[in-house]
């Protein structure tokens, strides 16, 4: 079998590369590289090893991944005559999705592949920049990322960010989370005699006219009040000390049957925001919901029988789940066969059929509630205009 050896050309130039590193790469007869753009690469054609770059590739496919996929294809075709040395920036197990690829195949036997390190670029950063990772730290891809992985609390590392479009494609996601205004920093070439550092708002990153496959974005850990109160274990936390022994007078004796009333009387209050179409007082009232779920859940912590993260595992599961045609492989083209997957879900579940009392009383209660919002809307409109006179 033939093999693919995957070497790391580090993060900048050559002083920061391993001797051991260098010393087989410039013994090498020839060598495939992802990119040609590398300061190691100037090295390697001084010292007149042959190079093969992939940089064509980028250039033919629209897609990263598919660029990938075809270095990985040409890398094993050409493993099958005799074994490759194949560098890539960085280390190769270090978001690299080529290595990925290729390790892939290796799994399925279809080329032997051997790791051969190379500086991280994660070490030259935290460097460059001071990052006191022992606070928390984390690691993320520009292309590929969610605002799920995002966490104010930890330093935060954003890699694949290498020109004005990229940055600007992990910005998007970024403002979903973080402010405009959030200070964070650029680094280029970290740990080289080229070595730049950008400091920025976070709305202003793809800004800069640049280029380059040693960029890398570093967001600050941060105790913005704003961001906490954004998050779920934010609430979860202020709620544990409401009901817990040194928390609220009523809130801690409160029990889930004592808390029946305010459900309904919040229910009606979002009801009437609606009504009224006041995107602000939705927002407030439908918090005020959460709130009462967030209390029992508490409650229930308490207790020892649930918290809130058992509503939200069930509630998720059970959208999926019911949901097949969204997540699974059914298909729906009407609402026959809507009705028909829904049924079939639930009976999966074990739910049997019941008289749903419920309906009836909501869609009653619902007229009522409209009837007296729109009565109390009338009553407030005479009594201002009674005022005004």
């Amino acid at each position: 079998m033939k093999r693919i050896e995957i070497i790391g050309l580090g993060t900048s130039d050559l002083d920061q590369m391993p001797l051991g590193v260098w010393k087989r790469l410039a013994g090498a007869d020839k060598i495939h590289l992802r990119t040609n753009d590398h300061p190691v690469v100037v090295e390697l054609d001084a010292e007149g090893v042959t190079t093969v770059s992939f940089d064509h590739l980028y250039e033919q496919n629209d897609h990263f991944e598919d660029t990938y996929g075809a270095i990985a294809e040409a890398l094993v075709e050409a493993a099958q005559h005799h074994d490759v040395i194949y560098a890539v920036p960085g280390h190769p197990m270090f978001y690299e999705t080529t290595t990925e690829l290729l390790l892939a195949k290796s799994r399925t036997g279809e080329i032997e592949v051997e790791i051969s390190g190379g500086q991280s670029f994660i070490d030259a950063v935290i460097s460059a920049l001071k990052v006191p990772v022992n606070e928390g730290f984390q690691v993320i891809d520009g292309t590929s990322f969610s605002v799920g992985e995002l966490n104010f609390s930890q330093h935060t590392l954003v890699t694949q960010v290498y020109d004005t479009f990229s940055l600007g494609e992990a910005k998007l996601t970024l403002l979903e989370y973080y402010p405009p205004d959030m200070q964070v920093k650029l680094v280029d070439a970290a740990g080289s005699k080229d070595e730049k550092i950008y400091d920025m708002p976070l709305h202003e990153i793809d800004h800069l006219e640049i280029q380059s496959n040693l960029l890398c974005l570093y967001i600050p850990k941060t105790d913005d009040v704003k961001l906490a109160e954004r998050d779920i274990h934010y609430m979860n936390g202020l709620f544990d000390t409401l009901v817990g022994e040194n928390g609220c007078p009523w809130d801690k004796v409160q029990t889930h049957e004592t808390l029946e009333k305010h459900l309904i009387e919040e229910t009606f209050e979002v009801i009437e925001a609606i009504e009224q179409k006041d995107d602000d007082a939705i927002v407030e009232e439908l918090g005020d919901i959460l709130l009462q779920v967030a209390l029992h859940s508490a409650i229930g912590k308490k207790e020892g029988y649930f918290d809130f993260f058992d509503v939200l595992e069930s509630l998720n599961a059970k959208i999926v789940r019911r949901h097949p045609h969204v997540f699974g492989d059914e298909s729906a083209e009407s609402l026959d066969d809507l009705s028909r997957i829904w049924s079939d879900a639930k009976k999966k579940e074990g739910k049997k059929e019941k008289i749903k009392y419920e309906k009836e009383y909501g869609e009653k209660v619902l007229g009522w509630m409209k009837e007296t919002i729109h009565e109390k809307r009338t009553l407030e409109e005479i009594l201002n205009k009674r005022g005004e006179q």
